[in-house]
C-alpha cells in the first residue's frame, strides 16, 4: 500500500541533505557553462551533445521540484513561499523546447536557471532580501540623487551650451553627460573642454562628483550594510530563541520523565509492602 507520509519524510531528508544541495548546485553551474559553450561556433556533434545534456538538465531540475513539492505535508503549501515560486517558474520556462522556431528565446530563457543559486545558497537570500528591505530608504536616496542630477543638468546647459561636441546642449543630453562623469567614463576630456570657455568649471564637476560619487553612492552602499547587519542579527536571534525553546522542551520532557519514574517507584513500593 502506497504511504505519502513516509516518501514525504524520505524526500524531505533528501532536500535537507547537505550533498543534494552540492549537487543540484553543480548541475546549476554546469547548466550555465553549457549556454556559454554554446554561443561559440561548434561542430554539429559537439551541439547535439549539449542537447542531449541540456534535456537531462531539464529532468534532473523537473525531479527535483518534484522531490520538494512532494518533501512539504501539503504539497500546495509549497507555493506559499515566494522563493518557492521562484523556483517553479525559473524550471517551467526552462521546458520551453530549444528546437524550432523558438530556439533563441528558449536558450536565452535558460541562462535564468543560474539564478537558482540564490535560493539554494542561503547567504544570497540574505542579501537580496536585504536589497528588497533597504528599497524604500535606497529610493529616497535616490530621489534626492536625481535632484542633484536635474540642478546640475540645467545649470550645465546654461554654462556649457557653447561647446562644439553637443554634450549640453539639452537637458536629456547633459543628464547623460552628467552620468558619464559620475562614472569617471572620459570626464576629464569634458571637463577640459568646458574649461577652454570657462577656466573655472572644474569647479563644476568636483562638486558634482563628490555630491554624487562618493556621497550618495556611499550612501546607498552604507544602508544596504545596515539592513544586511540588522537581518543578520534577526537570523541569529531567531536561532537563539529555537535552542531556548528546545531546551525548554528538553526540561519539560526530563520533568514529564522524572514525574513518572517516582510514580512508577511509589507504586512498587506500595506493592512490596503489601
Amino acid at each position: 500500500m502506497f504511504n505519502y507520509k513516509l516518501l514525504q519524510e524520505t524526500f524531505s531528508e533528501v532536500i535537507s541533505n547537505k550533498y543534494f544541495e552540492m549537487f543540484m548546485m553543480g548541475i546549476i553551474v554546469f547548466s550555465a557553462m553549457l549556454i556559454g559553450i554554446d554561443t561559440f561556433n561548434l561542430d554539429p556533434v559537439y551541439e547535439d551533445i549539449i542537447f542531449t545534456l541540456d534535456r537531462l538538465i531539464t529532468i534532473v531540475f523537473v525531479i527535483e521540484i518534484s522531490i520538494r513539492i512532494t518533501a512539504y505535508e501539503k504539497p500546495w503549501h509549497f507555493f506559499k513561499s515566494g522563493w518557492n515560486i521562484f523556483d517553479f517558474v525559473i524550471v517551467t520556462i526552462s521546458l520551453v523546447p530549444i528546437d524550432g522556431n523558438n530556439s533563441d528565446v528558449a536558450r536565452l530563457l535558460r541562462i535564468f536557471r543560474v539564478l537558482r543559486l540564490i535560493t539554494i545558497m542561503p547567504e544570497l537570500k540574505g542579501i537580496i532580501n536585504a536589497l528588497f528591505k533597504s528599497a524604500k530608504s535606497i529610493g529616497y536616496v535616490l530621489i534626492l540623487m536625481f535632484i542633484i542630477f536635474y540642478i546640475f543638468a540645467v545649470s550645465g546647459t546654461v554654462f556649457f551650451a557653447e561647446t562644439k561636441s553637443g554634450l549640453w546642449s539639452d537637458v536629456g543630453t547633459a543628464l547623460l553627460t552628467l552620468f558619464r562623469v559620475m562614472t569617471f567614463e572620459g570626464w576629464t576630456e569634458v571637463m577640459y573642454e568646458t574649461m577652454e570657455i570657462h577656466p573655472w568649471s572644474w569647479a563644476f564637476y568636483l562638486s558634482f562628483i563628490f555630491l554624487t560619487t562618493f556621497t550618495f553612492l556611499n550612501m546607498i552602499i552604507g544602508i544596504i550594510l545596515d539592513t544586511l547587519n540588522e537581518e543578520h542579527k534577526k537570523e541569529n536571534q531567531e536561532a537563539e530563541n529555537e535552542e531556548k525553546q528546545l531546551l525548554r522542551d528538553l526540561i519539560e520532557q526530563n520533568r514529564q520523565l522524572n514525574e513518572k519514574i517516582d510514580k512508577l517507584e511509589h507504586t512498587i513500593a506500595k506493592h512490596h509492602k503489601i
